[in-house]
């Protein structure tokens, strides 16, 4: 069955609604339920309810804000170290996130990646700045040592790599790397 075999669908009627009946004199009106007695009815131009909607309470949000506002904006001395410095509460207050931060305190952590991500700080950038420093300066002494010590360890042939070659030629030469091929010492005297 195609498309063109099926017959269009039939659509239903919509009844039209009856104009407003005028009032029927008060023989033929009834009383019930959504027809209240003619007395009570609201008049043409009367309101249903003439003293208007219920106050509401004023909001006290503008006022909690503005009373927020004006206690983060308090100065107060805020001393590092031996130094004394005059500071906002809402700066002294972040410098206290970031320090139990730096802590470890894991709600601090929570909050603070939190407010960055509202603020849109990415807080990786600078990690990724000193880490790009980092790359770019020369080793020392002994960084170069460490490193050193770090490849020769990892580099080196392990007991089971020894074990297996001695097991197929009986010498404790060290394992070769495949595509290389080591000749026995025959040096000692």
């Amino acid at each position: 069955m195609t498309m063109h075999d099926r017959k269009p669908a039939r659509r239903k009627r919509i009844a039209s609604r009856s104009p407003v009946k005028p009032p029927a004199s008060n023989a033929d009106y009834r009383v019930g339920p959504g027809c209240p007695p003619r007395e009570y009815q609201f008049k043409p131009g009367q309101s249903g309810n003439p003293d208007g909607a219920r106050k509401r309470p004023p909001s006290i949000a503008p006022d909690l804000k503005a009373l927020l506002q004006a206690a983060l904006g308090k100065k107060v001395t805020f001393t590092i170290g031996d130094k004394e410095r005059l500071l906002t509460k809402a700066a002294a207050g972040i410098e206290q996130l970031v320090d139990q931060f730096a802590r470890g305190d894991r709600y601090a952590r929570r909050d603070l990646f939190d407010l960055a991500d509202k603020l849109g700080l990415d807080l990786g950038a600078s990690s990724k700045a000193a880490l790009e420093e980092l790359a770019g300066k020369a080793l020392t002494a002994e960084d170069e040592a460490l490193v050193a010590d770090f490849l020769k360890r990892k580099t080196a042939p392990t007991n089971h790599e020894i074990e297996a070659d001695t097991s197929r030629n009986g010498s404790l030469q060290p394992a070769t790397k495949k595509g290389e091929h080591h000749e026995p010492d025959n040096t000692a005297g």
